[in-house]
């Protein structure tokens, strides 16, 4: 990533997501969608489902803001080396230095998650996926763990924790989690990047499981069966 260096932003202003992915090119820019009085999350594909509530409409997943966390306004990744729409969501704790970026992302037709994440290492040189080949990169070999499929929901997710890291990375700590949906004929990779301020692990993991645990399929919020 260029801009965020773990699983999150800039914009955030906080250490572990101020890079993105580093195959990305210098040109590519964040392009946040405000408007004077405008509610313009239909063009970055987040609709308001409810005050904390945000569904992306063609993936069909939601996220739920957790209590004692705020939004930071959606926006869409615009680069110029790829037409598909990246719908990012922000939050934050200040009062805790918490963030986290949401990521909606169209895989292309012929990609699996394999290539993004998996749990064992394949291919020459063997490598655990983009996602973590670029944490990597960023952090260092012994300061990100291999990732480890878990279950949230309806869910399966790949997590990868990140332990310090450039950039004041004595003071933070990291997770990223990565799972894929399919809708409307299409595959959706969603990801989680949370930063935090080092300290008692079972706090920290409770707020990264709090961030996870806010996506669900969109038909849940209407009170519908799958």
């Amino acid at each position: 990533m260029s801009p965020v260096p773990f699983l999150l932003l800039s914009v955030l202003a906080a250490p572990v997501v101020a890079q993105e992915s580093a195959k990305e090119s210098p040109k590519d820019k964040e392009e946040v969608l405000a408007g004077p009085g405008d509610d313009r999350r239909d063009l970055t594909l987040l609709k308001r489902v409810t005050e904390t509530t945000y569904q992306h409409e063609a993936a069909r997943v939601s996220f739920t803001v957790p209590d004692g966390w705020k939004e930071i306004r959606p926006h869409r990744l615009n680069r110029k080396i790829d037409p598909r729409i990246s719908t990012v969501l922000g939050i934050e704790r200040a009062d805790r230095e918490l963030v986290a970026s949401l990521y909606w992302i169209p895989m292309n037709p012929d990609q699996k998650l394999s290539a993004w994440v998996r749990e064992a290492p394949a291919g020459s040189p063997p490598e655990y996926g983009e996602e973590y080949e670029t944490l990597k990169t960023v952090y260092g070999k012994d300061h990100v763990s291999a990732p480890v499929r878990m279950r949230s929901g309806p869910f399966d997710v790949y997590r990868i924790n990140i332990v310090g890291g450039p950039d004041r990375g004595d003071k933070y700590d990291g997770v990223l989690f990565v799972f894929a949906v399919e809708s409307g004929g299409a595959t959706w990779l969603i990801k989680a990047r949370v930063s935090f301020p080092k300290g008692d692990r079972a706090q920290t993991d409770a707020w990264a499981m709090d961030v996870l645990q806010g996506f669900r399929p969109a038909a849940e919020d209407r009170g519908e069966k799958r």
